[in-house]
C-alpha cells in the first residue's frame, strides 16, 4: 500500500521519499538537512511506534506536519502524545482521494 499511495501523491506533484519504518524515516529526514513538509506515517510499525516517531520528529524538526493512518481508533494511542492537536489522523482503509485531500489539508494548516 506503501508504494501505491506514494506514485499517487507523486503523480499529483508531491515529492515522495518512502521509508519502511520510523528509524528509515528518521534517516531519510536527516538525509533531507529536515527540509521535509509531511510526514505520512502508521501508528504501528517496526522497531519504532508512530507516537515515537512523531516525538523523535518534533525533537528534530519542529514545524514538520505528520499524518498519522491506522485501522484503530484515533483516541487508542491519543494518550501517549502530550498534545493531540500535533498530527492528523486517517482512518485505515482510505481511499488515494482521501489521502490527497488529507495531505492538502495538512499542508494549508
Amino acid at each position: 500500500m506503501r508504494a501505491l499511495n506514494a506514485r499517487g501523491l507523486a503523480s499529483r506533484g508531491y515529492t515522495v521519499i518512502e521509508a519502511g519504518n520510523g528509524a528509515e524515516a528518521l534517516a531519510e529526514l536527516d538525509r533531507q538537512g529536515g527540509r521535509v513538509d509531511l510526514v505520512v506515517s502508521d501508528v504501528v510499525m517496526p522497531e519504532m511506534d508512530g507516537p515515537t516517531l512523531l516525538k523523535e520528529l518534533r525533537r528534530r524538526s519542529p514545524d514538520v506536519k505528520i499524518i498519522f493512518v491506522s485501522g484503530y481508533a484515533e483516541d487508542a494511542f491519543e494518550k501517549n502524545l502530550s498534545d493531540a492537536n500535533e498530527f492528523e489522523f486517517l482512518s485505515k482503509p482510505f481511499t488515494l482521494k482521501q489521502l490527497v485531500t488529507k495531505v492538502k489539508e495538512a499542508m494549508a494548516a
